[in-house]
Formats: C-alpha cells, sequence, structure tokens
C-alpha cells in the first residue's frame, strides 16, 4: 500500500481522535493502546465501548458518508493507523452489491442502537460513573 493510503498517529491519555458530527475521511486501526468511543460532551459522556489493540474505529462514517456518530479519545498513549476513507471506499464501489447492502444495515442498526443507548441513559439522569 502507498504512503498516502496508511499512516500512523501517535495520541496521548485523554487527547481527542476526533468529535461527534465531523466528518470521516479516515478510519482507525489501534496498533497499541486503547481508545474510548463516546457520546455527549466531555463532561457527560455515554460510553459506547473501549477499543483495544487490534480493533478498528471510525469506520461508519467512511462506509455510509455521514457525519462521526460519536467522538473518541485515547484512554492511555495510543499508537493508531490511519486508513484512508478514499481507499475503503474504492474498495466498496468493487465489492459485490449484496455485501456493501449488509454493511449499510449494519451501519444503521449501529447507528440506531447508539441513539437508544444515549436516550435511555439521558432518560435516567446523565452520564455513569
Amino acid at each position: 500500500m502507498s504512503p498516502q493510503v496508511l499512516s500512523r498517529r501517535v495520541v496521548h491519555k485523554d487527547q481527542i481522535v476526533f468529535r461527534e458530527g465531523e466528518p470521516g475521511n479516515v478510519m482507525f486501526l489501534v496498533q497499541s493502546g486503547r481508545v474510548q468511543v463516546w457520546r455527549g460532551t466531555a463532561d457527560a459522556r455515554v460510553e459506547i465501548g473501549v477499543v483495544p489493540a487490534g480493533g478498528i474505529f471510525g469506520e461508519m462514517a467512511i462506509f455510509d458518508g455521514k457525519p462521526r456518530m460519536a467522538s473518541a479519545s485515547a484512554l492511555e498513549e495510543t499508537v493508531l493507523v490511519q486508513i484512508q476513507g478514499d481507499h475503503v471506499r474504492e474498495a466498496l464501489r468493487k465489492a459485490d452489491p449484496i455485501l456493501t447492502k449488509l454493511i449499510q444495515i449494519v451501519l444503521d442498526s449501529a447507528r440506531s442502537l447508539a441513539a437508544q443507548v444515549e436516550e435511555a441513559h439521558a432518560g435516567k439522569g446523565g452520564a455513569p460513573e
């Protein structure tokens, strides 16, 4: 792969990788460390999940072209491999249409579930401790 497709990024503890609502033009592979994916504000986070080494995140905006559905920040010193969205989208254009439709269905379900979790949590009075 060419240098334009992959690049490395080091993020420090509590550093924001991206924010909810931003456009997504890269996805990430966690080479080392851990990343928290969350919705809400920095003071009132609703955790969606924690991505350990070997995991990926930020892929949803790449696949469906919608803004980031959540924010992400490093839980510790973390090394990320950034994968350019154009490369991923090109591979999807070449993929079987049934596969791309399945990906879209899964992404729509994940976005819907994340919104329901946030709404349910908001009804209980705030962020978990």
